[in-house]
């Protein structure tokens, strides 16, 4: 068997984010002699192997090489994880911590162990088991270096996981502080605020939350909306087009407390008016794309007339109306079509092109009313 003791040194060290002059301070050594360990040129003896060992949270064979090219720990995980789904969650886990007895420190049968126990603990009520996958979570965090194949598989998801564990141990004000640590984006808000309000019956401090993840959860879901209304165009699949960006238009419409007067929203949907018309238009629809356009062109002129820059006048946003909010489509919403339509390139005719900036010239000339959607 080749000795890959050289390569993993360096791999496992990066892996957790030491220099070789940290490295040799670390094991009381010289720089000179982790230099060359790395380069093969010398190799540590076995004290310090074992002390390197320790250091990585692997075993020694790992280091050396063994589990790393397809060895016994590597065998043995490829083989519980291909067990069919039809076998027993309890024969998994028995063959888990069978696994865990030869291979206490290897990535993904660590992984893999933390995951059944878990869903043991939460199909079954079994705290017992609950309390296992966290300290394997745990062990896993400390394993991410071994990670090379699951870039999925990170810190963060493997620190909600802890912190799901926490809540299904009804521990529910330790799975609020595990959440808020991983929460640098907002995106535990939604799982914050329901345990707060659901559980810690703090109404008050889980609206906060609530309030944060619908915003995030309605602006995301614009984003995506856009995506497959250009995945649908880019690729000429016209009804599902129709479909998806009419629902769109309804859902952001719905979003008004009072259907007539403005939102934010209202310039959106002005885009989303233009999309369609651009999907109608590709699908030889030129009656059905024409009154897409003049909608479009309607809407983004009375949103200019009366603009709103704020969350008012949209529903389960009370606690954030006042947000100041804005997106990249343009400083007005007409600038938002004219800017939209130059981003379909090839996608959109040239009488088309014509037909919007008949409307938009019609629309400035003549002013749009406050607000007629129909």
């Amino acid at each position: 068997m080749e000795n890959q003791l050289a390569e993993n040194i360096r791999i496992y060290r990066k892996g957790m984010g030491l220099t070789q002059e940290q490295l040799a301070e670390r094991l009381g050594i010289t720089l000179g002699a982790v230099s060359k360990w790395e380069r093969g040129s010398s190799e540590p003896d076995l004290a310090y192997i074992m002390e390197l060992a320790e250091l990585f949270h692997i075993s020694v064979d790992a280091l050396i090489g063994f589990s790393l090219r397809g060895s016994d720990a590597d065998t043995e995980a490829d083989r519980i994880e291909g067990l069919s789904e039809s076998e027993s969650v309890w024969l998994i886990a028995e063959e888990y911590e069978n696994a865990l007895k030869k291979f206490p420190n290897h990535f993904r049968i660590v992984y893999g162990a933390a995951l059944t126990s878990r869903l043991i603990g939460v199909l079954y009520k079994r705290d017992a088991e609950l309390k296992k996958a966290l300290e394997l979570f745990r062990h896993t965090i400390a394993l991410l270096p071994q990670n090379r194949d699951y870039p999925e598989i990170n810190e963060a998801r493997l620190r909600d996981e802890i912190a799901g564990c926490y809540s299904a141990l009804k521990n529910y004000g330790k799975a609020i502080e595990e959440y808020q640590k991983n929460n640098l984006t907002g995106n535990n808000d939604a799982r914050i605020g329901c345990l707060y309000t659901v559980y810690e019956k703090k109404p008050e401090e889980g609206i906060k939350f609530t309030e944060r993840a619908f915003f995030s959860c309605v602006s995301s879901m614009i984003t995506a909306m856009a995506g497959y209304a250009s995945y649908y165009i880019f690729t000429s699949q016209h009804d599902q087009g129709i479909r998806a960006v009419k629902w769109t238009i309804r859902f952001l419409e719905s979003l008004k407390e009072d259907p007539a007067r403005h939102t934010y929203f209202d310039k959106i949907i002005s885009l989303f008016y233009l999309l369609l018309a651009i999907i109608q238009d590709c699908g030889d629809l030129p009656e059905e794309s024409e009154e897409s356009l003049r909608a479009a062109v309607r809407i983004a002129a009375a949103f200019d007339d009366a603009p709103i820059s704020t969350m008012e006048n949209v529903i389960l946003l009370d606690g954030v109306e006042k947000l100041v909010v804005y997106d990249e489509s343009g400083a007005t919403a007409i600038d938002g079509l004219k800017n939209t339509i130059e981003e379909y390139g090839t996608c959109v005719s040239g009488s088309f092109r014509a037909k919007l900036s008949r409307e938009i010239e019609n629309a400035i000339r003549h002013e749009a009313p406050a607000r007629s959607f129909s």
